[in-house]
């Protein structure tokens, strides 16, 4: 097993009493904004916007890296009598995502900028990407130090350039590990 994978698996069952499987309160005032049908939901952890979609007659498909964090979601989808489709993918070093077309990809505090491409190609025509990360936009303190996983300020508008952008947020508030986020709610031209 890799050294991230291990790192993972282990801070998934450290949190497995205590995980929030309440799903981000951005994705549930952007709702309104999504398409119904297939969602991809890139680095699920333990499943909480996973489980959000799938109560809500989303085919979802969940991805990450640690097994333990995609048992915990089997479980709970199991608890909660939905069907959500698991797949233990590494997307850093093997991304290669589950076969598309899908109608609506999410990720949510992870940005592996390499990655980008393939969430963009996997959704269909008039399809949505949710992406919610950490941004240095914004004046609120702490926060990650590596860049490699903060936002640029406008950044989330560069990379989804040519796309219908439903919204778009950056620096507004903080997240709850310190500094700032970003947000986007991009459609793909049909």
């Amino acid at each position: 097993m890799n050294d991230t994978r291990s790192k993972w698996n282990n801070r998934w069952r450290e949190k497995a009493a205590t995980a929030d499987l309440q799903a981000d309160p951005w994705l549930q005032r952007i709702f309104p904004l999504l398409p119904k049908g297939r969602a991809l939901d890139v680095a699920s952890g333990a499943g909480r916007n996973a489980l959000f979609l799938a109560e809500r007659q989303y085919a979802v498909t969940a991805v990450d890296i640690s097994d333990e964090a995609l048992e915990q979601l089997r479980l709970e989808a199991a608890a909660r009598h939905l069907s959500i489709e698991t797949r233990q993918i590494d997307l850093e070093t093997n991304p290669l995502l589950p076969e598309g077309p899908f109608d609506l990809a999410l990720d949510f505090f992870y940005l592996h900028r390499p990655l980008l491409p393939l969430l963009r190609e996997t959704v269909r025509p008039g399809g949505v990407v949710v992406l919610r990360t950490f941004s240095s936009a914004g004046a609120f303190s702490g926060g990650p130090d590596n860049p490699d996983i903060v936002l640029r300020p406008g950044e989330l508008l560069q990379m989804f350039g040519g796309w219908d952008v439903l919204l778009h947020e950056e620096g507004l508030e903080p997240s709850r590990k310190g500094g700032s986020v970003a947000g986007i709610v991009a459609r793909k031209n049909l």
